[in-house]
């Protein structure tokens, strides 16, 4: 049997430490001076969209491995990807973003950009993908900018008005016979019935399915279709709400029933006859104590104006977000609210134009660059190319921390005018509110000049 051959000095040893070892052999002088090791350089994706390339069936991309915003590191970026992040950086300076808003669009462009480059149109549903599990991840911000650039490949379902889709989504949540009843119906609103019919919009078709919704939900676990709804069906589901309620849904179910019988898919009305009284609801002051100090008590002076306005001009939440910048005429001392069928000038009493003219100088410090033609923008309405109003929850916002409503200190304002007057054709000429309004508001600030007797 042969010896094994013995060691010699020349003989190589194993390495107790490999990580202290290059890929080459020699020591790796970096790890031993205590020094970490270079990352590799990020290489190209190997899923870069290929324009030439056809697509023989779509499936949708799952991004969840980004949802969360982890710091996974990404594929480097095409000269193509590089030019379009730095256009949007530069966008973003130009148009005065801020640091958060700016970062969070960046980053999810950039995201999206790494793993399929720039040489082809992005597709919307790959944006909102990656952005739904992440906030403020700046998703209308990025495909504002992409659709600028001709870069962007949009998503027919998230296009629309959004009450549209909102009717949509609720139909589309009752059985299918029901359901198209309700089709039916959305279009005798729509003005395409039978009938010649006003066109109604879909925020108000929106508003009456939502008082229909619960009612339907529960019919559906009873019957199949809407003909088999009675006049008992119809005078439970009043009785078992309250008055307001039952009232915004008796009006609801009189919409629906009588479409649906002037096109001819039901036989007859159930909601023919069913009545309910009426419910006279009297404004009602606000103590003294929460409006002492109320302007002063609002933060930023886009706030402070918007309580002005409502509280000292009477005018409505709604009207109030859609104010054109135009519309303001400090030198006159004027303000143009378009109301339909006729405007509305208000006069603007010293405070309240003080307040306008240190919003003016605020919104052209902030958004100098902006081209939205409203009075009152947000940092999300100066950036959006659609140009829209300040939403409703901004005001609502300003007022919850005051803890009031725009409605209920509108409606206080005006009554305290009338408490003051009495005299129906001030309060028609200083708000801009009808005859009938105004005699509402004449009688609850002077209840003693009701009629009490029989009639």
């Amino acid at each position: 049997m042969p010896k094994a051959a013995p060691l010699t000095l020349h003989a190589k040893r194993a390495n107790p430490n490999p990580a202290t070892t290059a890929v080459d052999g020699r020591p790796d002088v970096q790890h031993q001076r205590g020094l970490t090791p270079r990352e590799p350089k990020p290489k190209v994706s190997l899923h870069l969209v290929d324009p030439a390339q056809p697509e023989l069936f779509h499936v949708r991309r799952d991004w969840q491995r980004f949802a969360a915003g982890t710091s996974a590191p990404l594929p480097a970026l095409t000269p193509g990807a590089e030019a379009l992040l730095e256009l949007f950086h530069q966008h973003a300076r130009e148009h005065g973003w801020h640091a958060s808003p700016r970062n969070s669009a960046a980053r999810s462009l950039r995201i999206v950009l790494g793993w399929l480059g720039a040489d082809a149109p992005i597709r919307e549903e790959d944006i909102r993908a990656l952005t739904e599990n992440r906030r403020n991840a700046g998703i209308r911000r990025v495909l504002q900018f992409l659709g600028a650039h001709n870069m962007l490949v949009t998503d027919p379902e998230h296009h629309g008005e959004a009450a549209q889709r909102a009717v949509e989504a609720r139909i589309t949540s009752l059985p299918t016979s029901i359901s198209n009843e309700i089709r039916c119906w959305v279009k005798v609103m729509r003005g395409q019935g039978r009938l010649p019919h006003p066109q109604f919009p879909y925020a108000t078709i929106r508003s009456y399915l939502n008082c229909l919704r619960p009612v339907l939900m529960t019919w559906t676990q009873q019957v199949s279709s809407l003909r088999e709804i009675t006049p008992d069906d119809i005078q439970a589901a009043l009785d078992d709400r309250p008055p307001v309620t039952a009232r915004n849904l008796l009006s609801a179910l009189h919409s629906l029933f009588r479409a649906l019988k002037q096109e001819r898919v039901i036989f007859r009305d159930p909601t023919r006859g069913i009545s309910l009284p009426a419910i006279r609801r009297l404004p009602a002051p606000i103590p003294t104590d929460q409006l002492r100090g109320l302007i002063d008590r609002t933060d930023g002076a886009m706030a402070k104006l918007v309580v002005a306005l409502i509280a000292i001009h009477g005018l409505r939440k709604q009207e109030t977000c859609q104010l054109q910048l135009d519309d303001l005429d400090l030198a006159a001392g004027r303000l143009l609210v378009r109301r339909d069928p006729r405007h509305h000038t208000v006069y603007l009493d010293e405070l309240t134009h003080t307040l306008a003219a240190s919003w003016l100088c605020e919104r052209r410090e902030r958004w100098s660059r902006t081209d939205n033609p409203h009075l009152l923008v947000s940092q999300v309405t100066a950036d959006d190319l659609a140009l829209p109003p300040v939403s409703n929850r901004v005001l609502d916002t300003i007022f919850e921390r005051l803890g009031l409503t725009p409605t209920r200190l509108r409606r206080d304002r005006i009554l305290d005018e009338a408490a003051q007057t009495a005299d129906p054709v001030h309060l028609i000429r200083v708000f801009g509110i009808s005859a009938k309004t105004a005699m509402t508001y004449i009688q609850a600030a002077h209840p003693e000049r009701r009629s009490t007797g029989p009639r």
